[in-house]
């Protein structure tokens, strides 16, 4: 099989620190994706090509993006820094790391890393990182609920305002403000990173997400009404605030 191969190969590369799969792919999502692999390298990434065969290489920043096809499937290569990986980690832990537009967002690299299978971890550091993640930081939980609590009265009354003037360029724009504060809010307050906004209602299942949330999305989507759609977004919003606060992380959830 094509992980096991691309295993062998990376196992005998000597600084790098620990692999890991993530993705649609890995999870069981679906089989019509690219393979996506995650490389943490004890310093500096490498600069030119690592695989087997033509790919196509770029650096990006201090990471280093690597696309090729081996055996047929289309395997995508993230190589990442240690120091840099472990910043994303901190910045969570901080409240931080979830509102840029960068990429990639360390809130979704957190979200892929906790859904991960390890596939090489010699140190044992890998499932540290993975274990941390498991439940999300609770800084950042606090952060996003103040957030949405101070945001979404404002946000909701510009909704309704900007559809009775039928300013649908207005309302779009603050529905995706919303929406995605909404959606982070909602993963976090059941106790998940929220994954990249792909394959949701197979992430809904599989997490056990609330149902009558899920209800009120489904809502939001079945209306090209802008005056029922901020109805909805009002409804999700209280909605999402009503859940518990997760419960917090002992030492052995740690690890």
């Amino acid at each position: 099989m094509v992980v096991e191969r691309l295993v062998d190969h990376y196992r005998r590369a000597a600084d790098l620190d620990w692999m890991y799969g993530q993705g649609s792919v890995i999870t069981g999502l679906t089989d019509n994706s690219n393979l996506d692999l995650i490389l943490i390298w004890d310093k500096d990434v490498p600069t030119a090509s690592t695989l087997f065969g033509p790919s196509k290489f770029i650096r990006h920043g201090q990471l280093a993006l690597e696309q090729s096809a081996v055996d047929g499937h289309d395997v995508d290569l993230m190589h990442v820094p240690r120091c840099t990986f472990e910043d994303w980690m901190n910045e969570l832990e901080q409240g931080d790391g979830w509102e840029d537009t960068a990429w990639p967002l360390p809130i979704y690299v957190a979200a892929g890393l906790a859904t991960s299978e390890l596939l090489l971890d010699p140190t044992g550091l890998g499932a540290e990182h993975r274990s941390r993640v498991q439940t999300p930081a609770a800084p950042l939980v606090a952060k996003v609920r103040r957030q949405l609590t101070a945001a979404a009265p404002d946000l909701v009354k510009e909704l309704h305002r900007s559809a009775e003037r039928e300013n649908r360029w207005l309302h779009a724009h603050l529905a995706v403000q919303l929406h995605k504060l909404i959606y982070t809010a909602w993963f976090l307050f059941e106790g998940h990173y929220p994954p990249f906004p792909k394959y949701l209602p197979q992430w809904y299942e599989r997490f056990g997400m609330n149902s009558e949330i899920q209800g009120l999305e489904a809502t939001y989507w079945s209306t090209s009404d802008t005056v029922e759609r901020s109805a909805a977004l009002k409804s999700l919003a209280a909605a999402v605030l009503d859940l518990p606060e997760p419960p917090t992380p002992t030492s052995a959830d740690k690890g």
